[in-house]
């Protein structure tokens, strides 16, 4: 286990406005829970490097175990405390806020990155009372991101994190997720307005996460790169540690990983897409004279298509390029998304992955294995089931998905 080694420079951190920095790189830790280890790791990591006059590195840890949440600044071979908040809910909108708000106005700089980084659970699933078999052993539905075991607290669903970042009215250039299974279109979409690149991975990742050391190397010594130079960097230095050093370390390890960097300009017209594509399938499957062959096309898509994450919640997520190639319906999906790519990894046991999953769920089997989720649809406040996401919400994959699992007889 790594110890950070803290240096008490100044609690005010008062030396932090002499400059105006180029960069300030924000690391929302949220080490609450079983990844306290890593955490920890990850601190040490950013430290071999640290802040420079061009780049504030800057930190808000939470660890298991009723340790209280601090602020730092990361120095290289030591962290600088700026504050020690008690014992904070990390998995609280409001303390999300807080902590943007805080770090917009003490270190203010022209390009602005913000990593969460924990547990990831791709769309927000259970986002409703409705269905038990959801619940954790605390009792919890299953939502998507940050969760605090020293508050109970379970995963925030996507909306509720959009809405802290947005109420902090912090600029963001490249927003980017150190957890897993929030590659899909379900997310993206839910933050494509909050800045210009989303980092996130289709697969579920392991608690090593991000190379910071590498990232903040090349940072520190570029720190004139523009947005995309650093997305490459963040997603080269993910494939440089799992090619280079992970797998060949542990040679019986599927190659599975994924990591990709996304102009979210493209997001919406990828989502109009899908939606124009939804539409089309719930008008044929009306269709007695076209019924039966479509079924046909979309039950050998889904067989055929690269499935993404075997392992956590099998038989929910696909890869949306290549399940846009099964089905054959001549879509821009994959010309668009190759426009939004920035770069893109996936290891060899995930070949046809493009970096962007959606919800398909595979019927039976998800329902033998309990990851069907019915909440997969629009949200009904007078029931409050449902979702609350904005792709279910404003668009049709959601319907069809319910139109043909029916057509099946589910």
């Amino acid at each position: 286990m790594v110890v950070i080694s803290i240096f008490l420079v100044s609690c005010g951190g008062d030396d932090k406005n002499k400059f105006s920095p180029t960069w300030t790189f924000l690391v929302y830790v949220d080490g609450d829970n079983d990844l306290s280890e890593a955490a920890i790791s990850d601190i040490a990591e950013m430290e071999a490097i640290g802040s420079t006059k061009n780049i504030n590195i800057v930190v808000q840890l939470d660890l298991n175990g009723g340790v209280t949440t601090k602020r730092y600044r990361i120095l290289k071979g030591s962290s600088e405390l700026i504050a020690d908040l008690g014992e904070l809910d990390m998995a609280s909108p409001e303390t999300l806020t807080d902590f943007l708000k805080w770090a917009k106005v003490s270190y203010p700089a022209d390009k602005t990155v913000l990593i969460l980084w924990d547990h990831g659970n791709g769309w927000d699933q259970g986002d409703g009372p409705s269905i038990p078999k959801l619940k954790d052993a605390k009792g919890y539905h299953s939502y998507s991101l940050l969760i605090d075991s020293d508050n109970n607290s379970p995963f925030l669903s996507n909306h509720k994190v959009k809405d802290a970042i947005k109420d902090s009215e912090i600029k963001i250039d490249i927003l980017g997720f150190d957890a897993s299974i929030m590659g899909t279109i379900e997310v993206l979409y839910e933050f494509k307005d909050l800045s210009e690149v989303v980092i996130s991975s289709q697969e579920v990742g392991e608690s090593h996460g991000w190379d910071y050391t590498a990232i903040l190397s090349a940072l520190t010594t570029n720190p004139s790169m523009d947005i995309e130079e650093l997305s490459k960097v963040i997603v080269d230095s993910y494939k440089a540690f799992f090619e280079d050093q992970f797998y060949p370390s542990n040679p019986l390890y599927e190659r599975r990983h994924t990591i990709s960097a996304f102009q979210t300009k493209y997001i919406s017209s990828i989502a109009n897409e899908v939606d124009m594509l939804a539409q089309r399938f719930i008008n044929l499957i009306d269709s007695p004279e076209s019924n039966e062959g479509l079924l046909v096309l979309i039950k050998e898509a889904r067989e055929g298509v690269q499935e993404i994450d075997y392992y956590v919640q099998p038989y929910v997520y696909i890869d949306l390029v290549d399940l846009d190639r099964l089905l054959g319906q001549d879509t821009m999906i994959s010309q668009l998304l190759s426009n939004a790519t920035i770069a893109e990894y996936h290891g060899s046991a995930r070949g046809n992955a493009h970096g962007l999953s959606i919800v398909f769920f595979k019927l039976p089997e998800a329902m033998m294995v309990l990851t069907y989720d019915l909440n997969y649809r629009n949200y009904d406040p007078l029931t409050m089931t449902g979702n609350n996401g904005d792709f279910i919400n404003q668009f049709n994959w959601d319907e069809f998905l319910k139109k043909y699992y029916k057509t099946l007889g589910f």
